[in-house]
């Protein structure tokens, strides 16, 4: 098959931090082109080449929050200052000084208004678009990964890319109006789990592939802490338990859950993870004492892998249908239990009992009763669980059998 990969415009791919998205179609570019595809992965300036064409498309700047890089600088677009060091548990802060190239970037500027970088993400989409039109005899069908979907169906069904089947990878979840969009254009639809077809049934879905996790690099620890060594606020060779939660700082995630828990198990958390929403960052940093609560920002892998390996369970008290939840199987491929609430793909990721806990009713009583357990859970089973279902070699085997329907 030739296939057109839509990667990202917001991030590069895979991203240098947080994005899940962008590593799921990083496998998918590299993994279908070991299977002898000729894959075109369209992606954001700085993306990784390999094995496959690279079309660099947009600026990979237009994540909320995003863009921390291991020590103190902060990226943005393709340009670097300094950030000013502060105590655990604070927002860097940016010099934007008349001295600094950043004093005339539009996306600091003050004068800016609050939706260009909503605008910005668009003149990229649209820049894809007309690379699909200009390469369209190079391709046999295009697999997208991209949001803002929408803005792809009408012109996939056009003559202008000859009607060549068009697959949306369902990473977010679906909402009332995009499906009214889907079921005019008949739209095939890959869902990372079976939970985000609950409320939508009858659309065209062609499979369900489960994300993956890169087993070789995310490997096994012992859960008795990790030299954390060139982790701010943990100390190096600690062994004291501690819990992990990592992703957005974002009320949906519910950090804020995670806290209490910690604190009335009078345990030591580590939140990790861009800042999705700066108003409830800031209600959080009251507990944020960079002791028993800390927080780390956008880590690098070396840190990311040190947490994992080293945490004794990764809470995970989602407010949302989460689609599918990465970092889950991260933290097992690690070892690591997960205890988490029954939202969304929650019971297709963890293994009640097995590999974690599924909390009914959002009980934050009942996930500190699981926490308390957790040592009934065997860490080697976690890894087990990762290895047989969610592989990089499982979910691009999957990607080519569901494409091949098409073809």
């Amino acid at each position: 098959m030739r296939i057109a990969i839509l990667g990202s415009v917001a991030l590069p791919v895979p991203p240098p931090f947080q994005g899940g998205t962008e590593w799921i179609a990083f496998y998918q570019a590299e993994g279908l082109a070991k299977l002898g595809h000729k894959v075109i992965l369209f992606a954001a300036r700085g993306s990784k080449k390999g094995d496959y064409r690279l079309i660099e498309v947009g600026g990979g700047d237009t994540v909320v929050g995003s863009g921390l890089t291991a020590g103190p600088v902060t990226r943005i677009s393709q340009v670097s200052v300094q950030v000013v060091p502060t105590s655990v548990g604070t927002l860097p802060s940016v010099n934007l000084d008349s001295g600094s190239p950043y004093s005339r970037h539009p996306l600091f500027s003050p004068f800016t208004e609050s939706s260009r970088k909503l605008r910005l993400e668009n003149v990229y989409l649209a820049q894809v678009i007309g690379k699909l039109i200009e390469m369209k005899d190079e391709y046999d069908l295009i697999l997208n990964n991209m949001r803002g979907e929408a803005v792809f169906l009408p012109f996939a069904k056009s003559d202008l890319v000859q009607g060549k089947p068009f697959i949306n990878v369902m990473h977010l979840p679906l909402f009332p109006e995009l499906v009214k969009l889907f079921r005019v254009y008949q739209t095939h639809i890959i869902t990372i789990s079976n939970a985000q077809r609950k409320e939508f049934p009858g659309l065209n879905y062609l499979a369900t592939v489960y994300n993956c996790v890169d087993t070789n690099k995310f490997t096994f620890g012992s859960g008795k802490g990790s030299d954390l060594k060139g982790i701010q606020g943990l100390t190096p060779g600690n062994t004291d338990d501690y819990l992990l939660m990592m992703g957005s700082i974002s009320p949906h995630k519910n950090q804020a859950g995670a806290i209490r828990i910690a604190k009335r198990l009078g345990m030591k958390l580590v939140l990790a993870g861009k800042i999705g929403d700066m108003d409830y960052y800031k209600e959080l940093q009251k507990d944020i004492d960079g002791k028993q609560i800390c927080w780390k920002g956008e880590l690098n892998f070396e840190e990311k892998l040190k947490l994992y390996q080293g945490a004794l369970a990764f809470l995970f008290p989602i407010l949302w249908e989460e689609p599918f939840g990465l970092v889950m199987i991260e933290a097992m491929s690690c070892g690591t239990p997960v205890v988490a609430f029954r939202n969304g793909a929650i019971p297709e990721v963890v293994v009640n009992g097995k590999t974690g806990f599924v909390i009914e009713n959002n009980s934050e009583d009942q996930m500190i009763d699981a926490v308390r357990k957790i040592d009934t859970i065997k860490r080697a089973d976690c890894r087990r669980h990762v290895e047989n279902n969610f592989t990089v070699d499982i979910m691009v085997d999957a990607y080519d059998k569901a494409l091949t329907k098409l073809i």
